[in-house]
């Protein structure tokens, strides 16, 4: 990330860069992962010192593509806020300074574990003074706030169990996975009456019947909504304005389609599949309240295989997962470990603060092993993250992220999958002994050297455009 620059204020001036200290004072005070009370005092001095340089200086923020640069505003000698007008530019969704921690803290919150499905208010009444849907086409990230579909969707296959892999079982059917998911939607509500299971369908050539069970709702199901359902399905590709299911015809999305981890498609409206294939969850009703029942928008992710529903973040994440599954088995065979593989899908906790909101990242550990405690069994719970970037502003943040999520998990030792390092082929090599020097608390050697022996897995992982992880996401 570019240094900010002092410049004169209200002008488009070069200006001088700060130095490195004031650079990561001010952040660490007022970006979106900072804004603790003893950050801002300290950078209170920073902001003081520019403002009473001349005639008072601004901040300049070089953090986007374009070369056109936001403007952080001085206050009171105490603190910045965002400068904005026709003038000056909004800052990059990436930057530090495109959220506050307030901000920031409300985006945290929206990944913390969902407690009840009819809590998330899919849709609105007719009546609800909302804007009008328009098609339109959203990547998603972690930098956002998780849509209302998306923690559905988070909150169904993790109650369906489909997040973990037991050792010793295989993967179910995906019809079994579906039913796992439908049996997961007991109990949920869309409304006060309207049962989820009532008002969805993991069947796309289904969706005729979805429809008229959503027409033909009895009054007093929907109080709080209009009527509606949920289409839960695998996807091939998105195009804009459309869902492409296998095996079955596109189905078109009124309004926006939101996916994770990519960006919109180009003028040729083009299909997007660099991360395929999906889980997409949709949500079918009306838009005004005397028009056809329709999709009105989707949320897509990616899932670990065609076959398999496990929601996973990148097609590196897919290869870290297969490295995984060989591992259990070999724990298995060789020492009689049974070690459990968990994808978690919610954030692992909020800081307990009385200082006000202090923001910082989304925490979600790409996997997480645990093995049944033993004689032969040293650590029981291991942190897995994959490591999709080699530049240093990635990996700085990544070690922040990790210190946390070690700490959350009772100083457990993290593991990194690198998949972006220029030596490669070594360190893939060393994940499977790192592994195993922690669950056995052994040195490397010949009987960890195995664990790189991998079964042949149902297909190969994309490593193509796209293949990397959610490089903003934490």
């Amino acid at each position: 990330m570019p240094l900010l620059h002092a410049v004169p204020k209200d002008t488009e001036d070069e200006g001088v860069a700060l130095s490195e200290e004031d650079d990561r004072l001010l952040r660490a005070a007022f970006g979106r992962y900072g804004g603790g009370l003893a950050e801002r005092a300290r950078a209170a001095d920073v902001v003081a010192r520019y403002q009473q340089m001349g005639a008072g200086m601004w901040f300049a923020c070089g953090c986007r593509p374009d070369g056109r640069r936001g403007r952080l505003v001085p206050v009171a000698r105490s603190y910045i806020r965002r400068g904005q007008s026709d003038s000056w530019p909004e800052h990059d969704e990436t930057c530090d300074f495109y959220r506050d921690p307030a901000e920031q803290c409300q985006i945290v919150k929206s990944y913390t574990r969902v407690v009840a499905a009819n809590t998330l208010r899919l849709v609105g009444p007719f009546g609800e003074a909302r804007p009008a849907l328009e098609r339109g086409f959203t990547g998603a990230s972690r930098i956002r706030s998780r849509p209302g579909l998306a923690k559905l969707l988070a909150l169904l296959v993790d109650l369906a169990g489909l997040q973990t892999i037991s050792p010793g079982v295989r993967v179910g059917s995906l019809s079994d996975q579906f039913a796992a998911i439908r049996h997961a939607s007991e109990g949920a509500f869309l409304d006060s009456r309207a049962r989820l299971r009532d008002f969805s369908t993991t069947y796309p050539k289904a969706l005729g019947n979805l429809v008229s069970r959503i027409d033909t709702a009895r009054p007093g199901l929907f109080t709080r909504n209009r009527p509606h359902g949920v289409l839960i399905t695998t996807l091939e590709a998105v195009r804009e304005g459309e869902l492409l299911p296998f095996s079955s015809p596109p189905i078109p999305v009124r309004g926006r389609i939101s996916v994770f981890g990519e960006k919109a498609p180009g003028a040729d409206r083009s299909a997007i599949g660099a991360r395929a294939p999906y889980l997409a969850a949709c949500v079918v009703g009306r838009a005004t309240e005397n028009g056809p029942i329709e999709a009105l928008s989707a949320y897509v992710h990616p899932c670990a295989a065609k076959n398999h529903l496990m929601l996973v973040d990148s097609n590196y994440e897919r290869l870290t997962l297969e490295r995984l599954l060989g591992l259990q088995g070999w724990f298995l065979k060789k020492h009689g470990i049974e070690m459990e593989i968990e994808k978690p899908v919610f954030d692992i906790g909020l800081d307990a603060s009385d200082e006000g909101p202090v923001g910082r990242g989304v925490y979600i550990p790409d996997f997480i092993l645990r093995v049944t405690p033993s004689a032969n069994v040293a650590c029981a719970t291991v942190i897995v993250e994959t490591m999709g970037f080699a530049d240093e502003e990635y990996r700085a943040r990544k070690e922040r992220t990790h210190a946390f999520m070690k700490s959350a998990y009772g100083d457990a030792p993290l593991v990194m999958h690198d998949l972006a390092s220029s030596d490669r082929d070594a360190l893939q090599q060393e994940f499977g002994r790192s592994i195993a020097r922690a669950i056995l608390g052994a040195p490397g050697g010949r009987r960890e050297e195995r664990t790189d022996r991998q079964p042949a897995g149902d297909g190969e992982p994309r490593t193509g455009a796209g293949a990397g992880e959610d490089r903003s996401g934490r």
